[in-house]
């Protein structure tokens, strides 16, 4: 009923009380964990949608179409080019930009278009201007987990080297229905560059996948070990803090009678007095 009763369960009591705060904190951290993963994977799931099929739309194309079909390949590459750019910037429900790294209120891509293969015009921002740290949560006494990544290494252009995606994109979507001049229509060569860009494209992507997969793994076996230790605690918590009905039934009838045979002794002896002694 109070700390003297019992100082060694008091203190187990108090132990494990701050034991399950902190897990239950980190339950929530893990829960928070699992939605941004969730989250990520699904959006990276439609980014690997919209590269196979710019791929197959430049696979599908060939030199020696005429204007009106090469045309409609590059409506529909304009098409892909939007959404992958779309899918770049995307905003989680509290409007932080989840591919931006740790500048969540950056947008993280932007290309304004106009097929110049890489020489944008002055103040046009292309390519990644994002962080190139990524986000973590504390899962666990001394664990954190990656819950977000950044697509540099997927659109290339994380720091100005390799090939730029979206201007790979751009450029093809600009050449494809020219006529003329002579060589503005991409060659064999060409083309199979744009592809190329696509399959290192699809293969980064690739990477980032398999390292969400295997984070949601991880964090799915924590959850449920977190789940077993909080509800083994809680048990261990409620037994101390129960009432032993048997032993207090006990202790209560003892001081009961204490209680009674104290009040009969000083009822007996207020009755007596100097008097009746002495008659």
């Amino acid at each position: 009923l109070a700390p003297k009763d019992d100082p060694l369960a008091t203190q187990k009591v108090l132990d494990l009380g701050n034991r399950l705060a902190a897990r239950t904190q980190y339950a929530a951290n893990q829960t928070k964990a699992d939605l941004a993963l969730e989250y990520e994977s699904t959006v990276l799931n439609e980014v690997e949608s919209a590269l196979n099929k710019a791929r197959a739309l430049l696979v599908g194309t060939s030199p020696a179409f005429d204007a009106q079909a090469r045309d409609a390949h590059a409506q529909q590459l304009r098409g892909v080019f939007e959404h992958l750019l779309s899918l770049a910037n995307t905003q989680d429900p509290s409007g932080n930009y989840i591919f931006a790294g740790d500048k969540t209120t950056t947008q993280p891509f932007a290309n304004a278009g106009g097929g110049d293969g890489g020489n944008p015009p002055a103040g046009v921002v292309t390519g990644y201007v994002g962080s190139a740290s990524t986000r973590e949560v504390e899962v666990d006494t001394g664990r954190r987990l990656q819950v977000s990544d950044n697509l540099d290494t997927v659109y290339r252009a994380g720091d100005g080297a390799g090939v730029d995606l979206l201007q790979t994109l751009d450029e093809a979507i600009v050449r494809l229905p020219l006529s003329n001049p002579p060589g503005a229509i991409p060659d064999q060569a060409t083309l199979d560059g744009y592809i190329q860009t696509l399959d290192d494209a699809i293969n980064a992507l690739a990477g980032i996948q398999y390292r969400i997969a295997g984070a949601q793994t991880e964090l799915a076996d924590l959850t449920a070990t977190t789940n077993s230790l909080m509800t083994l605690e809680s048990n261990a918590l409620g037994d101390l803090q129960q009432l032993d009905q048997a032993a207090a039934i006990m202790r209560l009838k003892t001081r009961q009678t204490s209680l009674e045979a104290a009040e009969r002794a000083y009822a007996m002896t207020s009755s007596l007095s100097l008097f009746s002694y002495l008659g």
